[in-house]
């Protein structure tokens, strides 16, 4: 394949002009060398391609694309209070260089979000800049660590996800004969107390940025304090370097042969026999035939891997159970009924979404009802499609029931001196389950949405893997499928084949995808299928720009 790359930035010069089919598939192609070499052991050239990636015009491009358009932090600045939202903002963050040479990153500004259990999670906000910086490095690392990752490593990979993990677990505890005693483990503060040199040892390339992006210090209420453990949470780079750290934990229990072969747990020779480990990030379970052998042999065994990379295991959060007694793990509750193994949304997180609509509801009690309608759709369809891969039925109408018992007691107390019949035929529709209305738009409710298998990723199947490309095209493809809840996008995505209309590079599932009509609304244009099409949002605005119509910015 010929690639061919811009390397004078000079020459471009609108933010709207770039080709990202030339720039994505220019990065994609050094990756697939950059894995390929990996996988066949030749490290003298992953670290060529690696500095050829970091300093390739299109890995810039991609980089302030993903910083400051497609990531969910990209209107968040960093202590130097920069934000890159304009076209001419991220062309004159490329034209600044983004180059490793003399490159030295500023502290991380520190910030608080609550946690579930009413805690506070510590987030790092490195500057746009630092950002960019770090994801660039991450493109040049990440394929060379995907071609090592462990096959139940799940959390922060591209192609996998939270349901992939859920998935091994019912596989793997439901099967004949399987292991009934599980290890429900969380590392204490993994992403705050990781060694910052047991870390550096594994990393072959870039030591000497990484190093500094971790030892930048953090700034909190005006005050520089120094940063001696830890990858700041809120870092592009920081899942990969946490899962560089945590790698290898699966292959303490002989889950993989000399050279790379899975080894079911059945087939485990000595004390690894019965015993599998399943991770998301920071989060994992260790089935075994019994209690004593996860606490004589399995824990001790983690314990002494994680002390190497000066972490610990929670004391609160983890515990040996029978899976019969049931544990939650990532939002699920997996337990043995009978002699049926189910996964069911978790207890606590159905009761939290219900008192987060109610207090909605509490908190809007004369908001228009479209405004309702378009504030809780999207958040009922997002927290039933999350569960939608188990055995959610049951919570589904129990859901359902407690919704519409809050909309009525929010409509009849708008209108208190209305008889129930009214009240009725204003804001709902009778269809068996009187739905809340307004005109043609109507709530989501959680029981319409269909319960269907989830297909876990194969193996160490990754779609870095230039090999594999069919078989994540046509995972993508079914993903995406899944996401199109209308029949008018799914049909989109089947003509386009899966791919943006006007840069036609293929759609990765979680894309902010935009619906672009070919000749405009206001100029006559029709809203047929024939006169859409669907694209990223980035290629969506920069094609407006281009033709002269200001669009809203992603």
């Amino acid at each position: 394949m010929l690639v061919i790359e811009q390397t004078n930035e000079r020459e471009l010069k609108r933010w709207s002009d770039i080709n990202w089919t030339a720039a994505e598939a220019n990065v994609r192609h050094i990756q697939d060398r950059i894995f390929r070499a990996a996988a066949d052991g030749k490290h003298a050239k992953v670290k060529n391609l690696q500095k050829l990636l970091v300093r390739s015009t299109s890995a810039r491009l991609k980089g302030v694309r993903q910083v400051t358009q497609e990531n969910g932090g990209k209107h968040t600045s960093g202590v130097d209070g920069v934000v890159c939202n304009t076209p001419e903002s991220r062309l004159a963050l490329l034209k600044d260089g983004l180059s490793l040479h003399g490159y030295k990153p500023k502290p991380v500004r520190r910030v608080h979000i609550p946690k579930s259990g009413g805690k506070l999670r510590p987030l790092g906000i490195p500057t746009v800049r630092d950002r960019v910086m770090q994801a660039i490095v991450k493109m040049a690392l990440e394929p060379e660590w995907e071609s090592r990752f462990e096959a139940n490593s799940y959390g922060f990979r591209p192609g996998r996800s939270c349901h992939d993990a859920i998935e091994a677990i019912h596989t793997t505890l439901n099967q004949k004969g399987s292991s009934k005693w599980v290890l429900d483990a969380d590392i204490s503060g993994c992403f705050d107390n990781i060694d910052h040199d047991a870390l550096l040892q594994r990393l072959p390339v870039f030591t000497t940025v990484i190093r500094r992006w971790l030892k930048a210090g953090v700034v909190e209420f005006g005050k520089l304090a120094p940063s001696e453990t830890g990858t700041p949470q809120g870092g592009v780079i920081s899942p990969l370097l946490a899962n560089i750290a945590l790698d290898g934990m699966e292959r303490l229990f002989g889950a993989e042969r000399a050279d790379g072969s899975q080894v079911s747990p059945a087939q485990r020779r000595n004390a690894d026999r019965g015993v599998n480990l399943i991770r998301y990030a920071d989060d994992f379970v260790i089935t075994a035939p019994s209690r004593e052998v996860l606490e004589a042999y399995v824990t001790p065994k983690v314990e002494a891997f994680l002390a190497e990379r000066g972490l610990r295991l929670s004391e609160a959060k983890t515990r040996i159970v029978h899976v019969d007694d049931g544990f939650n793990f990532l939002g699920f509750e997996i337990r043995q009924m009978g002699r049926t193994l189910l996964a069911r949304p978790q207890k606590a997180k159905v009761l939290g979404h219900l008192a987060q609509l109610k207090a909605y509801l509490n908190a809007n009690k004369q908001t228009p009802v479209s405004v309702v309608i378009a504030d809780l759709g999207p958040r009922v369809r997002g927290w039933a499609y999350y569960y939608r891969h188990c055995a959610a039925k049951e919570t589904f109408s129990y859901a359902s029931h407690r919704v519409w018992a809050m909309l009525w007691a929010w409509a009849k107390r708008r209108h208190p001196n209305k008889p129930s019949k009214w009240v009725v035929r204003r804001y709902f529709r009778d269809d068996g389950y009187w739905t809340l209305i307004d005109g043609t738009a109507q709530l989501y409710r959680h029981n319409a949405t269909p319960i269907t298998r989830f297909t876990k990723v194969i193996g160490r199947s990754s779609p870095m893997n230039p090999a594999q490309r069919e078989y994540w095209e046509q995972r993508k493809q079914r993903s995406m499928a899944r996401e199109a809840y209308r029949k008018s996008r799914l049909a989109m995505l089947r003509a386009q084949a899966n791919a943006c209309g006007l840069c036609h590079v293929a759609f990765w599932p979680g894309d902010p995808i935009d619906d672009h009509h070919i000749v405009r609304k206001h100029e006559g244009g029709s809203n047929d299928l024939v006169n859409r099409m669907l694209a990223h949002r980035w290629c969506h605005h920069a094609h407006h720009q281009r033709t002269g119509y200001q669009a809203v910015e992603a």
